[in-house]
């Protein structure tokens, strides 16, 4: 699958750009650590360049993330500039500033949607968020989107909290107008590493999988989009990326293929969910848009080279052997880091867990992975 990416070319058609690290919340979950600003984020000037420099590439669709994005002032002039420039524009915030003055900037700047981060019902997402009142105030602001015609998504960080509670989760956003509903795992990464007893068990799968699938395939509201990290392949495949993708079976990470990640400093990555300077690590920054213009940095000689030059020997234990291997290529990266680390030997792949249950059930022997798991150890 590569091979054909490779013929095709890679361009940046989705990004993720994260306008502040700054926020107003402290959520047990949060991957990057959110809360001071760092201390070298663009200016202004610099950050309607970037925008610039992301319609020249042909971004087709952006999202305005964070921190909390509404914590940047300045996020109209990015927004309308990307707007102006062609570029689909939406963003990803925690809901605490929202209100109608914010939804009538967005509106007027050309926003598409807004997605508001609410994680299980009212007790697990105030829990999860360290906020009490938060679960009603992100309701709050996905009603003061309808009012206004602006269309409200929801984004939920799948957790042991939060599972059982999924699909009466989905009534609760319908009655509130929710029309959009993204569902990711936790990894433990950034504060949820802190957190054991809310990481998702690889087995989970086996459960969490058939469940998301069976909600794409109705017709109900909100509708369902999984995240990258959750599939791979089996009879639930289809149903998870038909929404979404033109070919609906998981094609390999786009990380750094047709994906990019902007961190508020300039750092440019595959995907704005892989680690860099919070978790100590820096194999994922491909350049900086202060040294380098955007359109050097992604098409640097041996950039993304993850992806890019991904070889079968990148893979390694089930993965390896897999019949999917060549283009699955290990399923997401950001999970493989996590857990794995520079060896791709995913451990929340649905089809690998079951095989491992039918192998159980037959008796045989369970294979055997090479590579270290580095999952959390529950209390």
């Amino acid at each position: 699958m590569i091979k054909l990416l490779r013929k095709y070319g890679f361009f940046p058609r989705v990004a993720v750009w994260e306008l502040t690290l700054r926020c107003n919340l402290n959520c047990r979950h949060c991957g990057s650590r959110a809360g001071m600003a760092r201390d070298d984020e663009l200016g202004l000037h610099e950050a309607l360049k970037l925008a610039n420099e992301l319609a020249d590439l042909k971004c087709k669709f952006l999202t305005l993330s964070g921190g909390e994005p509404l914590l940047r002032k300045d996020w109209p002039l990015i927004a309308e500039t990307l707007v102006d420039r062609g570029v689909i524009v939406g963003m990803v915030t925690n809901g605490l500033l929202w209100n109608d003055e914010v939804v009538q900037t967005a509106k007027t700047v050309g926003l598409e949607s807004v997605a508001f981060s609410i994680d299980g019902l009212e007790e697990n997402d105030d829990h999860l968020r360290r906020h009490p009142g938060h679960f009603r105030k992100a309701l709050d602001a996905a009603i003061a989107c309808g009012r206004h015609g602006l269309k409200a998504s929801v984004v939920t960080t799948v957790t042991q909290r939060n599972l059982p509670e999924l699909e009466k989760m989905r009534e609760v956003l319908a009655e509130h107008g929710v029309l959009r509903w993204q569902l990711q795992l936790g990894t433990p990464t950034g504060n949820m590493a802190e957190h054991p007893e809310l990481v998702i068990r690889p087995e989970d799968m086996l459960h969490i999988v058939p469940l998301i699938a069976a909600m794409c395939r109705d017709d109900k509201k909100p509708k369902v989009y999984p995240g990258h990290d959750i599939g791979y392949f089996g009879d639930t495949e289809e149903a998870l990326r038909a929404q979404s993708d033109p070919i609906p079976y998981w094609l390999g990470c786009s990380a750094g293929c047709s994906v990019i990640g902007i961190e508020s400093n300039g750092n440019i990555k595959g995907c704005l969910s892989l680690p860099s300077s919070k978790e100590k690590v820096d194999d994922f920054v491909e350049g900086n848009v202060r040294g380098s213009s955007l359109r050097e940095v992604w098409f640097r000689k041996g950039a993304f080279a993850y992806n890019r030059e991904f070889t079968l020997d990148n893979l390694d234990g089930f993965c390896r052997s897999c019949e999917y291997a060549e283009i699955c290529r290990g399923g997401c990266t950001w999970i493989n880091f996590a857990t794995a680390g520079s060896k791709r030997d995913n451990p929340y792949c649905y089809w690998r867990q079951l095989k491992l249950k039918e192998a159980r059930e037959r008796g045989e022997p369970i294979p055997e992975s090479p590579t270290p798991v580095r999952l959390p150890v529950l209390p």
